[in-house]
């Protein structure tokens, strides 16, 4: 098959299962918040970030609560601004243009620090600079040599960071990550004005004050109808990387997650799912563990305290790492 844009399974992105139909990675299922005497859920839904966005705050004030919603909005679109590389007039597209950024705006700094955090404990294996790769598939070239050899000799260790200037001799995305900052940013502002509530943009989800595990969080199986798994939570992140958002031919042997050192896209899985304190850290850490080998992922996971996983894989198996099964909705 000729190469050239993307493929994209937009129904894969929709959400809220019970409430719109179609579930992303991961996403909210239906309404799963008791609404009783005084308590009440106020939810909104809004386009963002080229997916759609829910905000879900459950108070007993409900004017307050939607405050609380248009600000997590608000403070949201302002990230999105700062870490996406497709606004010419951002500071990453403008950093990816000149190869230096003067003066950056704070929040990517921090962002871009917690990267190198992430890169260095995976041992390379979250990199953001494997964008040569994802352009050369964008502008339809058919096969992206140049671009593979370019993300093989490159490294996030060449990224020069520091509050008043960022260099970098290849461009960067954040795309591995970004989606599940702005989430937690949504979150951290709505917690301001309610006590419980939920962010999930596109299968990156961010919950916090559910008692008794109420949230109930749906994770597709990209290789069949219906879900893979339900998890309950009172708190904290989920994230699914995969191969079936964007991919660039028939067998979706290269798609959107690149591998970095090789610049080719891994095949072993087709979705990795994790969940941790944050969307941050299970956005960042699930796009490591897709591209990791098999046993890698698992090891790795299993070492950390604050991951668990699951892994599906291409020839239709399954695998789970960390404290995954005590997440499951019985």
């Amino acid at each position: 098959m000729t190469r050239g844009a993307p493929m994209r399974e937009l129904d894969r992105r929709s959400f809220l299962t019970a409430a719109v139909g179609g579930a992303a990675g991961a996403g909210l299922l239906g309404q799963t918040l008791l609404v009783d005497g005084e308590v009440t859920e106020v939810r909104s839904t809004r386009l963002m970030m080229g997916t759609l966005v829910t905000v879900t705050a459950v108070t007993r004030n409900p004017d307050r609560a939607e405050l609380g919603v248009e600000r997590a909005f608000a403070e949201m679109s302002r990230l999105e601004s700062v870490f996406t590389r497709h606004d010419p007039s951002g500071g990453v597209a403008r950093l990816n243009e000149a190869g230096v950024l003067a003066d950056p705006a704070p929040e990517l700094v921090a962002l871009l620090r917690r990267c190198r955090t992430v890169y260095e404990r995976t041992d390379g294996a979250f990199d953001p600079t494997v964008l040569p790769v994802l352009t050369a598939y964008e502008s339809g070239q058919n096969r992206p040599l140049d671009a593979r050899q370019r993300a093989a000799e490159a490294t996030f260790d060449a990224v020069t960071v520091s509050d008043s200037e960022l260099r970098t001799p290849t461009p960067i995305t954040l795309d591995g990550v970004a989606k599940g900052a702005v989430v937690d940013a949504g979150v951290a502002t709505l917690r301001d004005w309610v006590d419980a509530g939920l962010v999930e943009a596109g299968g990156d989800v961010r919950a916090f004050g559910g008692a008794d595990d109420r949230w109930r969080v749906g994770v597709e199986d990209p290789r069949n109808d219906g879900l893979a798994a339900t998890l309950r939570l009172d708190s904290g992140g989920v994230a699914t990387s995969g191969d079936y958002r964007v991919y660039y031919d028939e067998d979706r042997t290269e798609h959107h997650i690149v591998t970095p050192g090789t610049g080719r896209s891994p095949t072993e899985d087709t979705s990795v799912t994790a969940v941790a304190p944050d969307a941050e850290t299970a956005d960042a850490h699930s796009t490591a563990a897709f591209v990791m080998a098999d046993d890698r992922a698992s090891s790795f996971v299993d070492a950390r305290d604050d991951l668990s996983a699951l892994f599906l894989t291409r020839d239709g198996g399954r695998r789970t790492a960390g404290d995954w099964d005590a997440l499951l909705d019985d």
